[in-house]
């Protein structure tokens, strides 16, 4: 799914009185379906939402390719009060960085970790919170940038459009990766 590739499209499902997200992932030229991310929380997790904010409870972001079973990345969110953590992780089980949100950032930020826990770069949204600009080791990275859906479904939904890019082919899965930490942790409304 990630070949060389630069650039991918994320589009959110709407869907009402949802426990789980699931967005598509399409070629941001040809609108041709890549993939499908499934939000899969543990069953507990899935009912709490019903009374606790969804932000606050762990789950994970599954990455699909095609018809393939098995998860081609992985974003897995701990449960979080002021700070959360997460980790980016590939298809064969293998931690490409754990992200930790900041306590204080005006359109949020992570700090970007590599499997060890020490800091190589960080994620910080603009004042606004629609883009997102990422580096590593003090080089960019690539950037994450909300797209406008139209006025009802902004208003009505909490289904959100990502367009990912990353600066080298190789970074563009923990860049995805990134792009669904910002959507969990910043962009969640509903309990």
């Amino acid at each position: 799914m990630f070949g060389q590739r630069v650039s991918i499209f994320v589009r959110e499902q709407v869907a009402m009185m949802k426990l789980r997200d699931t967005y598509d992932l399409l070629d941001p030229d040809s609108q041709m379906v890549l993939g499908q991310v499934r939000d899969e929380p543990a069953t507990w997790a899935k009912w709490l939402r019903l009374i606790v904010k969804k932000v606050m409870l762990p789950t994970t972001l599954n990455v699909y390719s095609g018809s393939n079973p098995q998860p081609v990345l992985s974003v897995k969110k701990h449960a979080g009060f002021l700070r959360t953590n997460l980790a980016v992780v590939d298809g064969q089980g293998r931690v490409l960085a754990q992200l930790r949100s900041k306590l204080f950032s005006l359109g949020g930020a992570f700090l970007i970790l590599d499997p060890m826990g020490q800091e190589i770069g960080q994620m910080k949204g603009d004042w606004k919170g629609w883009d997102y600009a990422a580096s590593l080791h003090g080089q960019p990275a690539g950037i994450v940038t909300k797209k406008w859906a139209g006025a009802l479904k902004e208003v009505f939904t909490n289904a959100d459009q990502y367009l990912v890019q990353s600066e080298r082919p190789e970074q563009l899965p923990l860049l995805l990766g990134l792009a669904l930490a910002v959507d969990v942790v910043y962009k969640e409304r509903q309990g």
